[in-house]
């Protein structure tokens, strides 16, 4: 088990250099990987993204796909076929950026909430049948998604680990061909690498949707690519009511080998005293 941090998609830093400055705080505070929120393959600067990491001894292991549902309403679930048809070709360029960065590619909050689509049915039967179609196009490329149960508040469908694990597991899960190796210099290494569709855990959604922090996991563990640490109050790691301990013991008995990525959301602290911080704790908790 290996530990990334999550930061904002270069493209939104005042400068490059501001990216390249978070990385180096990162690496010093000792993760072994970054995690990307990224708006749009289309507008990333793979080449200089590359070097950067390159030079920061920094992998990809990850990336979120879902900050376009706030800036332009890209979602599953509508009924209105051009925005579906819209987020389906965005799905398909981060497919394409799983396969060259050889990343997880993590998908939740695209499906929308029930303001774009009430009936929840509908809604569910939409995302199902777009997920299949990006599916196959991982499959046929050798990429991997990790698909996020999110909270009631933020996403209207499949917002338990529950109903996520049927979603994944109804849609057929084929092997990938040659089976999935991980990203750059050493890069993922999971559990369930063979398989191109696949589930994630969120510690800071599992808090609100899930009646027990540890019981659901094992049913997941043949499905599980990738996992959020995300305090409950999403601060740094130690500030709210979580028992990180008892969650990293969980994942060691279950025999999880992927990464977990740290994402801090709610605080006043700096990056690098917010990445010093959350490493801290969870060398205290990791012992």
């Amino acid at each position: 088990m290996r530990f990334s941090y999550v930061l904002p998609d270069p493209g939104s830093y005042p400068r490059w250099e501001d990216f390249e400055s978070d990385l180096a705080c990162l690496k010093r505070a000792g993760y072994d990987a970054v995690e990307l929120q990224i708006a749009d393959p289309a507008q990333l600067d793979e080449a200089r993204l590359r070097r950067s990491l390159d030079a920061a001894g920094c992998p990809l292991c990850a990336f979120q796909t879902g900050s376009t549902y706030a800036t332009r309403g890209n979602c599953l679930s509508t009924a209105d076929d051009s925005i579906r048809a819209r987020t389906a070709e965005l799905l398909g360029r981060f497919v394409d950026l799983a396969a060259r960065w050889q990343a997880v590619m993590v998908f939740g909050s695209l499906q929308g909430r029930l303001k774009d689509e009430p009936d929840a049915k509908a809604g569910e039967r939409r995302i199902a049948e777009a997920l299949a179609e990006i599916g196959r196009q991982a499959t046929q490329k050798g990429a991997v998604i990790a698909v996020e149960p999110v909270n009631h508040s933020e996403v209207g469908f499949h917002n338990t680990i529950a109903a996520v694990s049927q979603l994944v597991r109804g849609l057929g899960r084929t092997p990938l061909s040659p089976p999935y190796q991980g990203g750059d210099k050493g890069g993922v290494r999971m559990m369930v690498d063979t398989y191109h569709m696949n589930i994630m855990v969120d510690t800071y959604h599992m808090n609100i949707e899930e009646r027990d922090m540890l019981a659901p996991l094992a049913g997941i563990a043949d499905i599980l690519a990738h996992v959020h640490l995300c305090e409950t109050n999403r601060g740094v790691l130690g500030t709210g009511h979580w028992n990180t301990a008892a969650f990293l013991a969980e994942l060691r008995r279950l025999g999880y080998g992927g990464y977990c990525s740290i994402g801090v959301y709610n605080t006043a602290l700096g990056a690098g005293e917010c990445m010093t911080r959350c490493m801290a704790a969870l060398r205290r908790e990791n012992a």
